[in-house]
């Protein structure tokens, strides 16, 4: 946590009150005081201070130290990465120990890599961040502040386990939702929101609270489940889809660009639109819960398991004039 990071805008008291406020309330989160004990443990062990070796390229975001140093702490570094089962987001390796995630998001990251905007010297946010996997990811394209928002207790522990070895000041992560972006208003050049539009009751607020936190000629990358067809329609599914009980609309792909337009984008281009395979989401020995295959419809992978269309994800660009 870098509170000089936001030193550039007005509500920079509001920020460091909410920001206390949350992590107020993870301290009272009982379940995670072993996760707290291991990270003390962590500290006082020479990893934390010794220098490392960081590569978020081109797809395993790896972070290493010296060498004997992993092998004496091994045992530690497993028990750390299991007490933060499940990661959702990755590949990783941490520490000479690789995490398979859920999620294969770099083959998401690779459908957006062709149409990112120049991100040297630029203000970055990753709106439902995770784990920040993308956040490592940016690093490589040095931008000024890359700042990642997700109120997940489990998200915020596992991207504090990279970055208290890593210790770039360029990385920042609230316990901030889309409806905190009035603090950051007119502050980022380039928006991620990647899988988040479809949890929101009102999605084309949620656009214009987005459009409202990037500075002229900002940049979205808003990401969502969309339905099939071709009217600017959206689906309300009446109880779970793929199992998940906090979908309120799934647009179709041209009632996503028409939010965006709306809430004042222009240029809006869909630059993806791809089922979601079970190569990109799946169990694993670091996620080992229910992942899409137990989403689906065994008897025919085209629906979901309540009948819905499967999952498709569409990527929308705009820009903010």
């Amino acid at each position: 946590m870098i509170p000089e990071t936001y030193s550039h805008i007005l509500p920079f008291q509001e920020i460091l009150e909410l920001r206390g406020e949350q992590e107020e309330k993870l301290l009272q989160i009982t379940s995670w005081n072993h996760h707290r004990e291991l990270i003390r443990s962590f500290e006082e062990s020479p990893l934390s201070e010794c220098s490392s070796t960081f590569n978020g390229e081109p797809s395993l975001v790896s972070l290493a130290v010296n060498d004997d140093l992993q092998r004496e702490y091994a045992p530690l570094v497993t028990e750390l990465i299991k007490s933060l089962i499940p990661w959702r987001k990755g590949p990783f390796s941490f520490l000479g120990q690789e995490i398979d995630a859920e999620w294969r998001s770099d083959l998401k990251w690779d459908r957006i890599a062709p149409f990112l905007p120049e991100m040297r010297g630029r203000r970055i946010a990753d709106i439902g961040a995770n784990n920040g996997y993308y956040m490592f990811r940016m690093l490589a394209a040095a931008p000024e502040l890359v700042a990642g928002f997700d109120p997940s207790s489990r998200c915020y522990y596992q991207f504090l386990l990279f970055q208290r070895v890593l210790r770039d000041p360029r990385l920042a992560f609230e316990l901030f939702g889309i409806e905190h972006m009035n603090l950051f208003e007119n502050f980022f050049d380039i928006v991620f929101c990647l899988g988040v539009i479809y949890h929101r009751r009102d999605p084309y607020t949620s656009c214009r609270m987005l459009f409202d936190a990037l500075r002229k000629d900002g940049t979205l990358f808003l990401e969502s489940l969309v339905y099939p067809g071709e009217e600017p329609l959206a689906f309300c599914p009446p109880g779970r889809y793929a199992k998940m009980r906090n979908v309120w609309y799934v647009p179709t792909v041209s009632c996503l660009m028409g939010w965006m337009e709306k809430a004042g984008f222009v240029e809006v281009e869909e630059i993806s639109t791809a089922p979601v395979l079970v190569e990109e989401q799946r169990q694993t020995v670091h996620a080992p819960y229910e992942s899409l295959k137990d989403f689906l419809d065994p008897n025919d992978s085209t629906r979901t398991i309540e009948g819905h269309p499967a999952p498709v994800r569409s990527i929308i660009r705009g820009r903010k004039q």
